[in-house]
């Protein structure tokens, strides 16, 4: 978690690169860098492409920092929009390799890599507990970067019932991490 203290420089050098001070991207990049990687690479699992979307976020910080309006922290505009740059890449990715193969992207792999891992992942803990269905559609989600829309036609349920599993799966998540 990050301190007030980063937050707010965070926050201050996004307004000087409002202002379109070169400096402060540069000072931006090298004190956040590290964890927009990460937010990045837990996403995209390759390193080239990682690094890529990596310079797209901080690309996107100085093209649109005048969209950042001050609501919330700088970092969390960074981080959503890391977020969003990787999410676009993992689909990008996707899209490819359905062109090149036939294969089916497994989520029971992602569900049986969380099963083995239990004893050291408190997340994995909770996703277990989950019902399989609302489990897969989480992963699919926010692991695989598929929109709902895709989710109701991978999994042929309707869109309604695949917001309702991600809602009240996220929901239950945070219940049990909170205990």
């Amino acid at each position: 978690m990050a301190d007030s203290s980063w937050l707010r420089q965070v926050d201050a050098l996004v307004f000087r690169i409002q202002q379109k001070e070169s400096v402060a991207i540069q000072v931006l990049y090298e004190q956040t860098a590290s964890r927009v990687y990460g937010i990045i690479q837990r996403i995209l699992k390759v390193e080239s492409e990682t690094e890529d979307a990596l310079q797209e976020v901080y690309i996107k910080v100085w093209q649109q920092s005048s969209q950042y309006s001050g609501t919330g922290t700088a970092w969390g505009w960074i981080s959503v929009m890391a977020r969003h740059v990787a999410l676009d890449r993992l689909r990008k990715i996707q899209r490819t390799k359905i062109e090149t193969t036939d294969e089916p992207i497994e989520v029971a792999d992602h569900i049986d890599i969380i099963k083995q891992h239990t004893d050291r992942h408190w997340l994995g803990k909770c996703l277990v507990a989950l019902k399989p269905e609302t489990t897969e559609a989480i992963l699919l989600s926010y692991v695989e970067g598929y929109s709902h829309s895709e989710i109701s036609d991978k999994l042929s349920k309707p869109i309604g019932t695949v917001k309702a599993w991600i809602r009240r799966g996220l929901e239950e998540l945070k219940q049990c991490l909170n205990h």
